[in-house]
């Protein structure tokens, strides 16, 4: 007789794998094409702060306007505010919901580190600086319109965007699977694209963009090893709401009823 087959039950969460890779070696190796390249970028922002006076790339930046450049980064720049993680949460929620909450905790944490930096260094924007202390070199620059000017003079450093966009997508990329290497370039431009986003719209300085990429690395690093580690038990969290809509197969070596 036939017996009667087991489904897997969707509602019912796989058991846990046990971690057997050391850290933070086997971190590394699977992810050393978005650390070595975010690292290079590091130091080159690194050299041009150390090689340069306040505010030159910005002034080089500034003389490459163009109006679709204006378009692109004005809509690029918000790949790092909340819209971004309403986008994330619902796709990534469909495979994990263990991602999707972590994803968020790495931009929440990042954006009050930073808005506690801001509070601790209170430094000028671009737009106050410049006018405070080289008004020849403001009237000089190709100013946006009004409501894209910042005149803030104790928010400028580190740069909350460039810290949010290389937390949040500085997670995703760590814990992408399937096409890693593309997943994680493709996380990487868009960090890189937020934070050059911020420089040329006049919003930061080099040196923030460069503080707000570390801050932000350093958040997604540490949250990709705390998420699993303070949340196992919930094994409920490594499904997602896509797993309802899967019909998943027969457990091996049972037959279905005819």
């Amino acid at each position: 007789m036939l017996t009667e087959a087991r489904y897997c039950d969707p509602m019912i969460a796989p058991k846990p794998q046990v971690r057997t890779e050391r850290w933070p070696s086997q971190f590394a190796k699977q992810n050393w094409p978005f650390l070595v390249v975010a690292l290079l970028l590091v130091l080159g922002n690194s050299y041009l702060l150390f090689t340069s006076n306040q505010g030159d790339a910005l002034i080089a930046i500034n003389q490459l306007r163009r109006p679709a450049y204006d378009v692109f980064f004005k809509v690029g720049t918000h790949f790092a505010e909340p819209v971004a993680y309403v986008a994330v949460v619902l796709i990534v929620s469909a495979f994990s919901y263990r991602k999707a909450i972590f994803s968020v905790v790495s931009g929440a944490v990042a954006g009050i580190l930073a808005g506690l930096a801001k509070l601790y260094f209170g430094q000028a924007r671009p737009m106050r600086w410049f006018f405070d202390n080289y008004e020849e070199v403001w009237h000089g620059l190709n100013h946006f319109e009004e409501e894209w000017r910042s005149w803030d003079a104790f928010s400028s450093f580190p740069s909350g965007h460039t810290a949010s966009a290389f937390a949040l997508y500085g997670f995703l990329a760590f814990n992408a699977r399937r096409g890693k290497l593309s997943v994680s370039l493709v996380c990487l431009a868009i960090a890189v694209m937020v934070g050059f986003s911020r420089m040329y719209l006049l919003y930061h300085f080099l040196r923030d963009v460069t503080a707000g990429a570390v801050l932000g690395l350093l958040v997604a690093i540490s949250v990709y090893y705390l998420q699993d580690r303070l949340s196992s038990r919930y094994t409920l969290l490594d499904i997602g709401w896509a797993d309802r809509f899967r019909k998943l197969p027969p457990v091996q070596g049972q037959v279905p009823v005819p």
